[in-house]
């Protein structure tokens, strides 16, 4: 009986494939198709990347010679061609440096909200770069105020970390700017006391002096 059900069920599966064959023939297509499509574009990624790693490689040099001028358009060719890989995160944080070393103040900001917007759950230390570079942006087109509190807001969120003190000074020098003197005090008081093993610490003592 079994070899009969066996034979029963080969003939069964010969008649469907007799049947379906065209569909079958489509299903077999689709996959392999797939298999080949996903085979390609993960090699094509990988070259991707390779090539937007070796495109970004020149402006990164640049920027470690200060050359700022340079490494710009290198960093804006990767930004426009390789978007979302690596290096266009990369070129995107390192742009917005550029700029503000080279005093295009509009250009950084815009480049480091474009870095959040885009990349900003990505990397952390890159976001609290590109958060800092927007308050430094603020600072030196003559936003005081909105740069204190960027600062402050940078300090109170990353109080563990050693860069807590940098921003309460930074906070405490635009608050000073923007005449609020009382805020700035404050902060500087805080880092006397809070970091005082810190040269931050001596730099809050040197700025209480020109309140």
């Amino acid at each position: 009986m079994k070899e009969d059900r066996f034979i029963l069920w080969l003939f069964e599966a010969g008649e469907y494939v007799k049947t379906n064959l065209q569909a079958l023939l489509i299903v077999v297509a689709v996959v392999v198709i797939a298999l080949t499509s996903g085979y390609l574009w993960s090699g094509q990624r990988a070259d991707t990347i390779m090539d937007a790693g070796r495109l970004i490689a020149p402006g990164q040099t640049a920027m470690q010679s200060n050359r700022y001028e340079d490494a710009i358009p290198i960093f804006e060719r990767v930004i426009a061609e390789y978007g979302g890989t690596a290096s266009a995160m990369e070129a995107t944080i390192q742009s917005a440096k550029a700029y503000f070393y080279t005093n295009k103040i509009t250009e950084a900001r815009e480049m480091y909200a474009r870095y959040i917007d885009e990349y900003g759950g990505d990397d952390e230390l890159y976001t609290l770069s590109a958060r800092a570079g927007i308050a430094a942006c603020d600072e030196q087109s003559g936003k005081f105020s909105d740069a204190a509190t960027a600062y402050l807001a940078l300090a109170e969120e990353n109080s563990e970390s050693f860069l807590a003190p940098k921003f309460l000074l930074d906070a405490g020098r635009c608050f000073q700017a923007a005449e609020q003197v009382d805020k700035a005090r404050a902060l500087y008081d805080r880092i006397i006391t809070s970091y005082e093993t810190t040269h931050y610490a001596h730099d809050a003592k040197v700025a209480l002096t020109t309140l």
